[in-house]
């Protein structure tokens, strides 16, 4: 028991953490401290987008119920469960929360299997149930998908999140009245979104104070032209004025009490996308604020997936819907180099009086529906840039080209034709839903086809390094690596080729091997084992002894391996080193 105590601990250490540089483009980097003022009105942009997704938790109630009472209490709950998920991510200690600052909304990826309970009969209580197991899956997959990288690749993570700057699009033009059975956008409310987005590009490119505040900016210059255009709702003064300014929501106990199996399939078949959203999220941000980022880090994505999982499971508990990251509001932070966590904490307490003040949540559903589109559109286009500079990150060879290539398609092509999966698959019925499936099981099926072998043995005289690196230069374009790591292999092979050929060594075995995320080299040779690995060597030992020599040259080749081991064999010694991909 004490042993796997500590494996789980090590599992989720923030010991383990990448040690991350702040980048030079952040305006505000993790741990800096806006002036206050600056600070509200940050949370508030953020507050602004998630309140777009209000209109969620809403439908689900609607779907359960006419009552105003009941939905209102609904969505306060809801709120409340998306105060919790990004409070845990704050977290900078303990096993749950990856630390970054990742603002919460509503998820849509259940929405069809909210609706299939409504339709059922269920209640507001069996929705909490389910909810409740659905975060219990989430954590299961969290433990289960101990290679992350290699299951949740960045050609994934890319694809679900382009994917979900489309589903935003998607639910901008229903917004903005482009959807059938929505009323078309006039003239007026054409005026109101463009004036909208030109507020927001204007205020993001003025290079001022203002720049990170363009979203806000835009909403407002929209509010007050749609307001000076009788383009908001008529009655909304009444409607404001007629909800209180305090409430009291009430937990609602999960109801497992007849879940059929055919409601469990509907929440359990999404968990994929919400996996590989949360982490789609946690990668984007974890690369915005790393100047020196080239690859996931494991550690923090785990527990943030861990997190996710938890704050999930709270939510069905107390009765509310499943939360996941506010894409949206992440990609305005890295739009706008935003990225401190008192942004995140200061929302969260907006978020707290909101839902317990039913008068600020009727606020901010009455905004103008034209200024709501306009915040998804601007926001929608810099989260499917991030998307693609993650899908983009390694060498696109055929097979990841496949992995993004299949996913989008099947993204997009829910995106332009639900109705035949609404009918008879509505579990899918998303772009997220469907594409961030592709995209998994074409990875996961092709993991097989990734591991590749090549051997080389090598003469070792004057000119061995350079042979070593030229075969390995050729082996990594061949299985379409990374240029870095091409570079720090075939270093590392000239290096000690060179050692071994000042030794007098005849020849020696190259062995490389590729899987999904690293290579392995093995180096087989007649004769002693190389030096004992150790830190930092200085350039002075090159002045030393023969072996203060062969231990700087073996620094230099192993300093940038992921793991360097040796023993001997029957034909000699062996020397493994694995880089990171």
């Amino acid at each position: 028991m004490t042993s796997a105590a500590a494996a789980l601990r090590g599992y989720f250490a923030r010991s383990a953490d990448r040690r991350a540089r702040v980048p030079s483009t952040l305006a505000y980097g993790l741990d800096a401290r806006p002036p206050a003022l600056t600070t509200l009105f940050l949370a508030l942009q953020h507050v602004a987008i998630q309140s777009v997704y209000f209109v969620l938790p809403v439908a689900i109630a609607g779907a359960i119920t006419n009552d105003p009472a009941e939905i209102t209490h609904f969505l306060s709950l809801s709120i409340l469960s998306v105060v919790i998920w990004q409070v845990i991510q704050l977290l900078t200690r303990g096993p749950l929360g990856a630390g970054y600052p990742i603002p919460a909304t509503h998820t849509a990826a259940l929405l069809s299997a909210y609706l299939l309970t409504a339709q059922s009969g269920g209640g507001f209580g069996r929705v909490g149930a389910l909810v409740f197991l659905t975060g219990i899956g989430l954590g299961v997959l969290t433990f289960v998908m101990h290679r992350l990288r290699a299951l949740l690749p960045n050609e994934v993570a890319g694809v679900v999140v382009m994917l979900i700057g489309i589903a935003l699009i998607g639910v901008g033009t229903q917004q903005f009245g482009m959807q059938p059975g929505h009323a078309p956008p006039t003239l007026d409310s054409t005026l109101v979104l463009f004036a909208s987005l030109v507020a927001m590009a204007g205020a993001s490119l003025s290079r001022t104070r203002a720049a990170p505040f363009a979203v806000l900016i835009g909403a407002l210059v929209g509010v007050a032209l749609a307001m000076a255009l009788h383009q908001g709702l008529p009655d909304a003064a009444a409607v404001l004025a007629a909800r209180p300014w305090f409430w009291l929501p009430r937990p609602v106990p999960p109801d497992f009490a007849g879940i059929s199996p055919s409601l469990v399939l509907a929440y359990v078949l999404p968990l994929i996308a919400l996996q590989a959203t949360a982490a789609g999220s946690l990668v984007m941000a974890q690369r915005a604020v790393d100047a020196d980022w080239t690859r996931p880090d494991a550690p923090p994505i785990r527990r943030g997936l861990l997190g996710n999982a938890v704050a999930v499971a709270l939510a069905g508990l107390f009765g509310a819907g499943a939360t996941g990251p506010a894409m949206a509001a992440v990609g305005l932070s890295v739009a706008t180099g935003t990225m401190a966590r008192r942004i995140v904490w200061v929302g969260a307490a907006l978020l707290v009086l909101i839902a317990f003040c039913p008068k600020f949540v009727a606020l901010f559903v009455l905004t103008p529906a034209p200024v709501k589109a306009a915040m998804l559109f601007y926001v929608s286009g810099f989260i499917m840039a991030q998307g693609a500079n993650l899908a983009t990150v390694r060498l696109l060879d055929t097979r990841r080209t496949l992995i993004i290539a299949s996913g989008l398609t099947a993204g997009v092509a829910v995106a332009i034709a639900p109705q035949i999966l609404l009918q008879n698959l509505p579990a899918f019925a998303s772009p997220l839903s469907l594409g961030a499936v592709v995209a998994f099981l074409v990875n996961l099926v092709t993991l097989p086809l990734v591991g590749q072998r090549a051997v080389l043995t090598l003469p070792l005289d004057r000119d061995a390094g350079r042979a070593a690196g030229k075969w390995f230069d050729r082996t990594a374009a061949a299985w379409g690596l990374k240029p870095q790591t091409a570079q720090s292999v075939g270093n590392a092979l000239g290096e000690l080729a060179h050692l071994l050929t000042e030794r007098g060594t005849p020849s020696v075995t190259l062995t490389a091997r590729s899987s999904e995320d690293r290579v392995e080299v093995a180096l087989a040779w007649q004769g002693a084992p190389l030096p004992e690995r150790t830190g930092a060597v200085s350039h002075e030992a090159l002045l030393g002894t023969a072996e203060d020599m062969e231990k700087f040259i073996l620094w230099m080749a192993t300093r940038e391996a992921y793991d360097f081991t040796q023993r001997a064999t029957a034909e000699g010694c062996e020397a493994r080193l694995v880089f990171e991909d």
